[in-house]
């Protein structure tokens, strides 16, 4: 049989999952992937073996190198994307939601008809191991006729947390809920049929920076062809539960998705009390086996002995493999009917709420180049403070960010003009810089993969700032960078302004490194070039718009349960976000500082231990510290690195020098700071303790 040739569009994240059940699925063959994004492209064409890249789906077309495109873009370019390569003829898989309303679904299915080519939606947690467990319970009649279903969908959300709200998701009641609440509802329409009717309870709003809110709590009632159900959603909680219970006539079977178990309990021919008995113990039973299981399934996978098996990646090979099977024979379900009915569902639910969007305000037309300080990565927490001080100041302000969209209210003021670019393009840099006398670098750069692909990245964007400068003519550079950059790990150093970057880089992570060797290449510049550039930076930043579990306190597996880097007991370099603003401000004006570093860090200075018992109090959650020593958490990374190394990866080896400085034992000193820029930062330690745990709202 020939073997279908797959061109997977888009490369991020989901991306490589999607990649990862091709590779191993017979019957087809990764042919191409498409991202206009040349770097991304090409690690993943390198990672998974595939031959043929494009950065576009028309110079894919042109070639006719494929038979099925997986189309794994954001939401609001699925229609776009999909029909061109529908009306081609070529087979098309959709990531979830299929579209962003019904109206583009049947731009899709319509495609699909005329063409003759095959769509399907990826819902892929119909195909969740445990969900396939209750459908085959319920094929076996374990239960009886189903008459209803409970839904619980309890979830944190990554991009809230993150700060992260010019997410697409953010824009509507609906995105939302095609985002998040189609995972849960497509599994309640498998068990109980489509939605007929369905009546809506949404929760008070949830406020946002910039005059914005969302709808992230909501109770649905649904009346389906098979029975009833009730979905209760929560997003942006910190303990997960995602969870069913389906109500038979002869007994009812409980999942737990999150944790992947499944448990059940029937009427018997006993009396009651031995029956409630007799299904406890059945319970324990298949409870304890089926986490005993899920055990050893991790570590079997962990160290290579059996192939991935985590809930996620069985879902996704199913839902992917169920595709392929279908495609010689498709009907209806791979006409996109699934993927609309889904979208039409939560297109009642706000037309229910009687819900609007949130408007989206949107920045004034103005002269591009009339401003005297441009901030580069100006929108996240850090930048979004300066900003709203400089405009304070009277000051005229350029920000430059990737993301220009729904920002809290400041960024829409006459004194400030926004610029959607990316501080690695040489281009956009040299347009934004054009005219600016202060330049303030607040970019990370975007991280990277790898060590080699963040320092690309972070120390590339800040080279690409420095040159523009200097080509430009500015006056200042403003370089924001992080004591993660020196060595932190002697207890008995004083680290001042003038201490110099860890000179042992290498033995250091992969962030820590890169502003390492950005410092390095803006000194040289510096020196070589006259570069007038100075150096802030920022110790472990606290307080509105941040997370307060911050990973320069411990590593958190669980919000409530922070591993601590050592015992704990040091001094540790807190800084308030609005603090670092106005030392950036301070250092715009002061004068003879070109070429000069500070670090930031406020007057007050909680152990790891001091700021959990803290934080406990304002948040009133159960939450505990554990110390650890540097020597333990050394052998704890040694021994995974050996496991990974066994298993074929080629993770470093770990460092102790990187250990011993995450910590943070050393005291400072920043008089020089204060004396030199004039920062004053805050030193009451209950106003300091009533800030850094402050909501992004301020509440």
């Amino acid at each position: 049989m020939t073997k279908k040739r797959v061109a997977c569009i888009g490369t991020g994240n989901i991306a490589e999952t999607h990649a990862a059940v091709l590779s191993a699925l017979q019957g087809v063959e990764l042919a191409a992937a498409v991202d206009p994004n040349p770097d991304s492209l090409s690690h993943f064409l390198k990672k998974w073996n595939i031959p043929l890249g494009f950065g576009s789906v028309e110079e894919l077309l042109s070639e006719n190198v494929v038979d099925v495109a997986h189309v794994l873009v954001p939401p609001p370019l699925h229609c776009t994307i999909a029909e061109k390569l529908l009306n081609a003829g070529v087979h098309v898989f959709l990531e979830k939601p299929m579209a962003q309303n019904s109206a583009e679904c049947d731009i899709l299915r319509n495609a699909a008809a005329k063409s003759g080519a095959a769509l399907g939606v990826n819902h892929n947690f119909i195909h969740h191991p445990s969900h396939r467990k209750v459908k085959s319970l319920i094929e076996r009649n374990r239960i009886g006729n189903v008459r209803h279903v409970e839904c619980r969908y309890n979830v944190p959300l990554r991009q809230l947390g993150a700060g992260q709200l010019g997410h697409w998701m953010f824009n509507s009641p609906l995105n939302l809920l095609l985002e998040q609440v189609v995972h849960p509802l497509s599994q309640i329409c498998d068990l109980m049929g489509a939605a007929r009717d369905v009546t809506v309870l949404p929760a008070p709003p949830h406020d946002l920076p910039g005059d914005r809110s969302i709808f992230r709590k909501w109770m649905i009632s649904l009346i389906c062809e098979k029975g009833t159900a009730q979905l209760y959603v929560a997003l942006g909680e910190t303990y997960p539960s995602w969870a069913i219970t389906i109500i038979g006539d002869d007994g009812l079977i409980a999942v737990d998705y999150v944790r992947s178990r499944v448990s059940f309990e029937t009427s018997g021919r006993y009396p009651d009390f031995f029956d409630d008995f007799r299904n406890g113990l059945g319970i324990s039973a298949r409870l304890t086996v089926q986490s005993f299981g899920n055990a050893a399934a991790y570590v079997g996978s962990l160290l290579k002995l059996r192939p991935r098996s985590d809930a996620f990646f069985r879902s996704m090979s199913s839902s992917i493999a169920r595709f392929y099977r279908d495609l010689a024979n498709f009907d209806a379900d791979l006409a996109g009917g699934d993927g609309k009915r889904l979208v039409e569902i939560c297109e009642r639910i706000v037309l229910q709420a009687n819900l609007r969007p949130t408007p989206r305000r949107q920045p004034a037309v103005q002269p591009l180049n009339d401003y005297e300080v441009l901030v580069i990565g100006g929108t996240g927490v850090i930048g979004s403070q300066g900003v709203a001080q400089f405009i304070a100041g009277g000051r005229k302000v350029g920000v430059l960010a990737r993301g220009t969209n729904k920002l809290p209210s400041h960024f829409y003021s006459e004194a400030v003009r926004l610029i959607r670019g990316d501080a690695r393009s040489v281009s956009d840099i040299s347009r934004a810089v054009e005219g600016a006398k202060v330049v303030i670098n607040l970019a990370h750069g975007g991280g990277g993969r790898s060590r080699e692909e963040t320092e690309k990245n972070l120390v590339g964007a800040a080279k690409v700032v420095a040159e523009a400068c200097l080509a430009k003519g500015v006056k200042r550079l403003i370089f924001v960078s992080s004591i993660s950059a020196l060595y932190l790990g002697d207890p008995a150093q004083t680290v001042l302004d003038t201490t110099p970057p860890d000179e042992c880089p290498d033995l250091r992570a992969d962030y820590a490194r890169a502003k390492v060797l950005a410092e390095r290449e803006l000194a040289k510049l510096c020196l070589e070039s006259g570069l007038a550039v100075v150096i802030l930076r920022p110790g472990v930043v606290v307080g509105q718009g941040t997370s307060p579990f911050h990973s320069g306190i411990g590593f958190y597996n669980r919000e409530t349960h922070c591993l601590g880097w050592n015992a704990g007991r040091n001094a540790l370099p807190l800084i308030l976000v609005e603090d670092v603003a106005s030392a950036i401000v301070k250092a715009a004006d002061a004068t003879a500082i070109d070429g000069k570093t500070y670090n930031l860090v406020g007057d007050v200075r909680l152990s790891a231990r001091e700021y959990i018992e803290e934080l406990a109090q304002a948040t009133g959650r159960p939450l505990r510290y554990h110390p650890q020593s540097v020597l333990k958490l050394y052998a704890i990374e040694t021994a995974k690195t050996v496991i990974k190394k066994l298993t074929g990866r080629t993770d470093p080896w770990p460092a102790l020098r990187d250990l011993r400085s995450r910590g943070m034992p050393a005291a400072f000193d920043c008089a020089a700071a204060k004396r030199e820029l004039g920062w004053v930062p805050t030193s009451d330690r209950q106003e300091f303790l009533g800030k850094s745990f402050l909501a992004d709202d301020g509440s």
